[in-house]
């Protein structure tokens, strides 16, 4: 276990790299369908979007259903080992760190991302808020790899105070996956009984709307084209049988956002062994916590 006041090359197991994302984009443009970190790869972009939140309002909203219901989420929160699912921005995150701090004077982080600069400035965050809960002792591990590349033994610390995990993944990630057994295979591998699982998730409320905000947004436009390499123009389509935007560049499926009825998540996710404890909603936005009964 290594305290974050630690030399940051020390904090960041470094397994994806940009050779192994170079391949995944040529395997992805092979198949003719691009895999989610692809569109992160150049992190400024990213920053700019959701700098201006629009159409990516999801990191906003859903720092508001975590003030609004902080009285009820931090118990539920408390006393496990936080492991992140991507980081991006790192403001939902953030805010779950601050609750240890405040209730313990210390937490335990896992960080996944398989883009470098988001786990080095994330690090950089726990750092400052080390500052201001000077008191506190906040241990970190950075994983720089794909979520299906992970190991059950990343996820855990040797000395851990903890005996669970709140596994998090917040921005509507799981819809960056076209197969949505894929990302929830991954968390039941990854839980153990206990666990718990919290999510923030873009609902199918307003379709058209949601459409409109991507399509017709310039800076999502670079931030897919600038990612893949591309040069040209997206077709974007809204895949009303599947819930789901998405950008294509020929045949080549570019970009992809699943949209979700949160009746048909509750039902869908059970047959990975978790059940809804908690579900709260803001909108076209929604963070739902799960446990892990088997």
């Amino acid at each position: 276990m290594l305290e974050i006041s630690s030399p940051i090359e020390n904090l960041i197991i470094k397994r994806a790299n940009e050779k192994i994302l170079d391949e995944r984009l040529f395997l992805g443009i092979k198949n003719k369908m691009i895999t989610g970190e692809q569109w992160f790869r150049n992190p400024d972009n990213w920053y700019n979007i959701t700098a201006f939140a629009n159409p990516h309002k999801t990191p906003y909203s859903e720092l508001r259903i975590l003030f609004e219901n902080e009285d009820e989420l931090k118990p539920l929160l408390d006393n496990t080992i936080k492991i992140f699912y991507g980081i991006g921005m790192g403001e939902t995150e953030t805010l779950i760190v601050k609750w240890d701090l405040e209730n313990n004077n210390y937490t335990e982080v896992i960080a996944i991302d398989a883009i470098n600069v988001f786990i080095e400035n994330f690090i950089q965050i726990l750092r400052n808020l080390k500052y201001n809960y000077s008191k506190s002792e906040i241990f970190f591990r950075g994983i720089r790899d794909l979520f299906e590349n992970l190991n059950k033994d990343d996820l855990f610390f040797s000395r851990s105070k903890f005996e669970n995990a709140t596994h998090i993944c917040f921005g509507n990630t799981i819809g960056n996956f076209e197969q949505q057994n894929e990302i929830f295979t991954i968390f039941q591998k990854n839980m153990d009984r206990g666990d718990k699982l919290l999510l923030g998730i873009h609902l199918n409320k307003f379709p058209e709307k949601t459409f409109s905000e991507y399509a017709n947004n310039v800076l999502f436009k670079k931030l897919i084209l600038n990612s893949i390499k591309f040069d040209g123009d997206l077709y974007w389509k809204y895949n009303r049988d599947d819930d789901r935007v998405e950008a294509w560049f020929g045949d080549v499926l570019a970009f992809q956002s699943k949209k979700y009825d949160l009746k048909k998540l509750l039902e869908f996710v059970k047959e990975f062994g978790l059940i809804s404890i908690r579900t709260f909603e803001h909108q076209e936005f929604a963070v739902v916590l799960f446990e892990k009964e088997n």
